[in-house]
């Protein structure tokens, strides 16, 4: 297949310039997200455990109080079956945090020159087989699989992964006949092109940038995570009060023996 697709369309090389403009911007804020977490992602698991520690606390507090107002005792069992259901979706997000930290810890740097090459191998594949480019490869499964593994590697910065996924590729590549095609209403795709690339600069995670590169912001930001911890400290000290008070006030819990 041939890298230029049929036809003298000047708006060609633009489009190309900012899918792989795009695609850069979306990888460089990848790599901000795994440097914010690694500065902040151990204040940051230990603040949202705490906030789920006090919201079980809080949620332990209503349904007592319920069997309170009613005058009934609390079965321990049904208890904690309602707190499971009720806390899933934050132990769930917390695993996922966890999960997170520790993938970004193990992320080693890349040297200028592999950064260099892992560009380079990137720009080529995307000139083969990026969809925006050549929607045909969106029939493929193989071809939109192997796309699927050089979008990973190449946000994660693997140039083991790319030069191997590249040799994929090209033998991919002789076994399915993709046409040249002309980019219909080509003029849009790149007004959309520039407003994605405008969303990507101008929001998190790319933004961490002006963060990350800021010493006094960064200790500033850390600062802040210790301060809204000891809040949620404080208060989870304060459930704990009002749960030994509502225990005071006659709630009796029924401890299920195993």
């Amino acid at each position: 297949m041939a890298d230029v697709i049929k036809g003298h369309n000047t708006s060609y090389a633009r489009y190309e310039k900012l899918i792989n403009r795009r695609d850069e911007l979306k990888k460089e804020a990848f790599q901000y997200h795994a440097e914010y977490v690694r500065k902040f992602g151990d204040l940051i698991l230990e603040l949202f455990r705490k906030k789920i520690e006090c919201i079980r606390k809080k949620k332990t507090i209503e349904y007592c109080q319920v069997a309170l107002n009613h005058g009934n005792s609390v079965d321990q069992s049904q208890l904690q079956a309602y707190l499971e259901k009720e806390m899933a979706d934050f132990q769930e997000r917390l695993q996922g945090m966890v999960e997170e930290h520790k993938a970004t810890l193990k992320s080693t740097t890349v040297t200028e020159k592999d950064m260099l090459e892992i560009k380079r191998i990137y720009h080529r594949l995307v000139k083969k087989i990026h969809p925006d480019i050549n929607p045909e490869v969106t029939g493929s499964e193989e071809l939109m699989d192997l796309w699927h593994r050089v979008s990973v590697a190449y946000s994660c910065n693997s140039l083991k992964d790319l030069q191997e996924l590249e040799v994929l590729v090209m033998q991919a590549l002789e076994s399915v006949d993709l046409d040249d095609l002309d980019i219909p209403d080509i003029e849009e795709k790149i007004s959309d092109l520039e407003k994605e690339i405008m969303e990507i600069m101008e929001t998190d995670p790319y933004q961490y940038k002006f963060l990350l590169e800021d010493s006094k912001a960064v200790e500033a930001k850390k600062k802040d995570l210790k301060m809204q911890l000891k809040t949620y400290e404080d208060y989870s000290r304060q459930l704990d009060e009002v749960l030994e008070g509502i225990l005071g006030s006659g709630v009796k819990i029924t401890w299920q023996m195993n």
